[in-house]
């Protein structure tokens, strides 16, 4: 079945999101709206990069090899439009940096505690920036080992350092978080980490207890002080979160402080689990945002859309919904369970019902399981800017000056400006965001307009477009800070293409633009999208080879605007057709493929 969809200019109607991706045949007759409306200019793609147990870490102990394969992951996630990593650097008492405290994890060398002779977290800072990406250092808080006995190393494992600290609870190794030095141990641990490295933000992990059979009745006994257990076991990890809070960001203001719990925080209609993060972990992670000790919460809801027979089979709608607006005015990035096969085949609906709601944005559980995801590619089709957090910095940098733009071969275009001097609170460009548009009006709020996302490092930027036809092409620059926080933009610079060049091309530029569907090859969605410079009418039909058509999916006239149209091809015989938009006078037609 072949659909024409629309989007509203707001996303925030939550039940109309859920009937269109859910249940698109009842809006069969709506007329398609413009794009940006669709896909926001401002939202955290994150990803969870696995280290534990080698889960996302490249398979081998060469270094260069592990460089390498590094490489190839950041290159992927920017070419997919990702621009947040959690990198985990702490995966289980060991350590992926420099840290005189806990030993080098295994996974780097095949032995716990070998210097592998670089410095991964380093490198990955680096080769984030480098591709205007941010890098959170994901940190393992209270599980500290598996099964067994970690290996002698040195420093040695806190596991065999400290066997006063620690217990076992299904099999895994657990520090108790209710002794104050193991919260002033870990504390020291996370301050090493944001003196020493350039990261944007600190995000923990497993900041919770393992269950209520919990052994800590001695640590009960000698620091609870008369109080309830329940609410004792969550004091102690709310005081380690408002304590390292205070500590991060009295040394680095800017930086960022988050955390990933569990996707049920108390059971709510549609999550009737029993199992939840308040009650049965001692996480009360709602506390953090209202208490102002957090700046974002990733929650892991790990589900599918409607309530299962399970009890611990909760609705992704109502979870979603539920901390989105239980936000506290902080962010919420909504934790997307990719690696379970139900919720992979939902991944784009899953990523516009967060969309829908008050969410900044979403991240995946993990690397492995989402790249190149063809469901990915549909819902990030366009660069994204990260939120600012107006509660660290809501003043913007200055704007770049004398952009100036020029064509040293076809289709190269060289973009060049000049930094901007610091704003009132000191800040200077962190990144350049480039604009490219066919119109003297660049719409900046319309992510289909970003060329490209730099560190400010560089104040040119080499454009390499296929310029189809022959159109001037209009760019303009903006400065971001540290805090995310976007100046104005510069005069635009035109690129026009030689007269020779220009006449060769379609004349058809000056009224219609028709894009490629995406993805191609598609199985059971595809999107086409078109741009129409003035009023007209427009006819997009689909067509078998031999131009026979199958079907109509727009016969209008529509307003200037780009447009996209959600193709639903789960009945649609694999192979390859034909999909021409007829604007005006003008005719445009493009090969699509629907695989098997």
């Amino acid at each position: 079945m072949f659909l024409r969809i629309s989007f509203a200019a707001k996303i925030c109607l939550h039940p109309f999101f859920y009937c269109i991706f859910l249940f698109p045949a009842v809006l069969s007759s709506v007329q398609a709206q413009p794009e940006n409306s669709l896909f926001p200019k401002r939202e955290v793609r994150a990803v969870w990069l696995t280290t534990a147990g080698g889960a996302d870490w490249p398979k081998t102990f060469n270094a260069d090899a592990q460089k390498r394969s590094l490489i190839q992951i950041f290159n992927t996630l920017q070419e997919e439009h990702f621009n947040t990593i959690f990198f985990q650097v702490r995966p289980r008492g060991n350590a992926l940096y420099r840290s005189s405290y806990e030993p080098w994890a295994a996974e780097l060398t095949g032995t716990l505690g070998k210097d592998p002779g670089w410095d991964p977290l380093a490198f990955a800072i680096e080769e984030a920036h480098k591709r205007g990406m941010e890098l959170h250092a994901w940190f393992n808080v209270a599980k500290v080992y598996g099964e067994g006995m970690p290996p002698t190393s040195f420093p040695r494992h806190v596991v065999r350092a400290h066997p006063e600290w620690v217990q076992q609870y299904d099999g895994e190794w657990w520090v108790d978080m209710g002794i104050p030095n193991v919260r002033a141990y870990t504390e020291n641990i996370v301050m090493e980490l944001v003196r020493d490295y350039d990261l944007d933000g600190i995000h923990f992990d497993y900041i919770r207890y393992p269950g209520e059979k919990f052994n800590d009745w001695s640590s009960f006994r000698t620091f609870s002080d008369g109080m309830d257990r329940d609410d004792w076991r969550r004091n102690n990890i709310t005081t380690f979160v408002r304590d390292m809070y205070h500590e991060i960001t009295a040394d680095k203001p800017m930086m960022k402080v988050g955390s990933a719990p569990l996707g049920v925080y108390t059971q709510i209609p549609g999550a009737s689990s029993g199992f939840s993060g308040y009650s049965v972990l001692y996480q009360d992670s709602r506390r953090w945002l209202r208490e102002g000790i957090h700046d974002y919460l990733a929650p892991q809801i790990y589900w599918s859309f409607g309530e299962q027979a399970s009890p611990n089979d909760p609705d992704f709608r109502a979870l979603c919904l539920d901390w989105a607006r239980n936000n506290f005015g902080r962010h919420i990035y909504i934790g997307i369970g990719a690696y379970r096969d139900n919720v992979r085949n939902e991944m784009t609906e899953q990523i516009f019902m967060a969309r829908s709601t008050e969410a900044k944005g979403e991240s995946f559980f993990r690397y492995d399981n989402i790249a190149g995801a063809q469901s990915l590619r549909a819902a990030y089709k366009y660069p994204a800017l990260i939120p600012p957090m107006p509660w660290k910095d809501s003043l913007p940098p200055l704007p770049p000056a004398n952009i100036r733009v020029n064509e040293p071969q076809p289709d190269l275009y060289l973009i060049q400006w000049t930094a901007p001097p610091a704003a009132a609170d000191g800040d200077t460009a962190w990144r350049y965001v480039i604009y490219r548009s066919a119109s003297e009006d660049i719409d900046t709020e319309n992510p289909r307009n970003i060329a490209a996302i730099i560190p400010a490092t560089e104040t040119r930027y080499v454009d390499r477009t296929s310029n189809t036809f022959g159109m001037k092409l209009y760019y303009t620059v903006t400065a971001l800070d540290r805090g995310n926080n976007e100046s104005g933009s510069t005069p635009f610079a035109i690129a026009a293409p030689s007269k020779k060049e220009a006449a060769s091309k379609e004349p058809a530029a000056a009224s219609l633009w028709l894009a490629q569907n995406y993805p191609n090859p598609f199985f059971t969605r595809t999107y086409i999208s078109y741009k129409l410079n003035r009023r007209m009418p427009v006819v997009l039909i689909v067509s078998d080879t031999l131009g026979r058509k199958t079907l109509t999916l727009v016969n209008e006239t529509q307003n200037p605007g780009t447009y996209i149209v959600s193709v639903d091809a789960e009945d649609l015989s694999e192979g390859k057709y034909l999909y021409r938009l007829k604007a005006g006078s003008f005719v445009v037609t493009k090969y699509m493929v629907r695989g098997d």
